[in-house]
């Protein structure tokens, strides 16, 4: 297995207060390291972080890898693993969603393409995979490659644990005609795979988020398109007798209301549901939403926040949502903010009710990055980290920043 450390270029001393402080910059001479960070980062109990990277890699076909905290300052990226690609293996390519580290440290998480080839998808319809710590190397083992007929294909989502340390995900195509849910459970001699649900286009189409469960086992989640007005719906499926049972909470409509969520949702208080859309609201440009549950009105939809887009500094195309201990909500924005390539922003509850959004920075397109298309992590002391697209030090508009950032 390739391992790779790279000292990090970091920005501390050229950042001002309330600025991200770059620290691992994915542009020029580092290809090696990845490129293309749609995915989140995750955080250990050290303080260590792993993320995956779209493509990049010795094969061009993505890695994972770690960033660890130096001694001195400064972060180390190491790559864990890199993806082979569809011509050189089954091990998958192009890992798209944020990853899941469990208890024992290993990492779980989903490729797009890659795994067995089929009529549906000529370079491999994706994997599941873990990555396992074993000394100074990671191990690799696919948990399941989909085929592109019933089971799904194309996993743009990643995984959720349950706690007995079943997986549950989406495919985006596949299954009947829009995709499914799946659940994979750990036996002997491998995992196996159950559609928990089809997708057929009424109740919902396309999902592209993560999945994920409340503390009863029932699970949550969005699809991009499809139910009552095609525009996508977030749904719920409870388990039951061995059967799982699906639930339309809300349709999108696209206007006001929002549409086409590319990200899963957050389980609040009191069983509340917190999201985001890529676009709908009065501008076309996304909303912040919340989902609650009213004996005399069934599961009703708050609008939190609409986001206005070009010529407004509060951003456009909003990513995933993470709740801090306080109820504040933190995202980040793919586009708008003062110079256009995205924010990173805060929904707060006011006294009087309704939310009030501050926009705590806005990406500027150069040494700081651009773009970030992913939700953020809450550190223990409050920082918020995340990755952008484009932007970093080196000046490659292709290669994207992993960022710190103090609000």
């Amino acid at each position: 297995m390739h391992r790779i450390a790279v000292l990090i270029l970091i920005f501390a001393a050229a950042a001002a207060a309330n600025s991200p402080v770059v620290l691992q910059d994915f542009g020029i001479g580092n290809l090696d390291g990845g490129s293309s960070l749609y995915a989140g980062l995750v955080m250990d109990t050290a303080g260590n972080l792993y993320g995956a990277a779209e493509e990049g890699g010795i094969y061009n076909a993505g890695v994972v890898y770690e960033l660890s905290r130096n001694t001195g300052g400064g972060w180390t990226e190491t790559v864990l693993y890199n993806f082979t690609g569809a011509n050189r293996g089954q091990d998958g390519a192009n890992p798209h969603a944020t990853l899941l580290r469990d208890s024992a440290g290993n990492l779980y998480g989903t490729t797009v393409s890659g795994g067995i080839a089929s009529r549906t998808c000529s370079k491999g319809c994706g994997v599941v995979f873990k990555l396992t710590p074993s000394g100074d190397t990671w191990q690799e083992t696919v948990l399941y490659r989909f085929t592109g007929g019933a089971d799904g294909s194309v996993p743009y989502a990643g995984v959720s644990m349950d706690a007995a340390g079943n997986l549950y995900g989406a495919a985006t195509s596949g299954g009947a005609t829009a995709g499914v849910v799946y659940e994979l459970t750990p036996g002997t001699p491998g995992w196996t795979e159950a559609v928990i649900h089809t997708f057929e286009d009424v109740d919902g189409a396309t999902p592209y988020g993560t999945p994920v469960l409340d503390a009863a086992g029932n699970l949550f989640g969005t699809t991009y398109a499809g139910g009552a007005y095609n525009r996508g719906v977030v749904y719920a499926l409870t388990p039951s007798a061995g059967a799982w049972t699906f639930h339309a909470l809300h349709n999108f409509r696209g206007s006001p209301d929002g549409a086409n969520t590319l990200t899963g949702v957050i389980l609040g208080p009191r069983g509340t549901l917190f999201g985001t859309t890529t676009s709908g609201g009065t501008a076309s440009c996304g909303i912040a939403y919340e989902l609650a549950f009213k004996k005399s009105a069934g599961w009703t939809e708050t609008i939190l926040h609409t986001f206005l887009g070009v010529g407004a500094a509060d951003g456009e195309n909003p990513n995933g949502l993470i709740l801090d201990a306080h109820g504040n909500l933190f995202g980040t924005s793919t586009g708008g903010g003062l110079y256009n390539p995205g924010t990173i922003f805060e929904l707060s509850p006011m006294a009087g009710g309704g939310w009030q959004e501050t926009v705590l920075y806005s990406f500027t397109a150069g040494l700081d990055g651009a773009y970030p298309s992913s939700s953020l992590t809450l550190g223990p002391s409050g920082h918020l980290f995340g990755t952008t697209l484009w932007g970093g030090p080196s000046g490659d508009t292709t290669g994207g920043v992993a960022f710190e950032f103090t609000p």
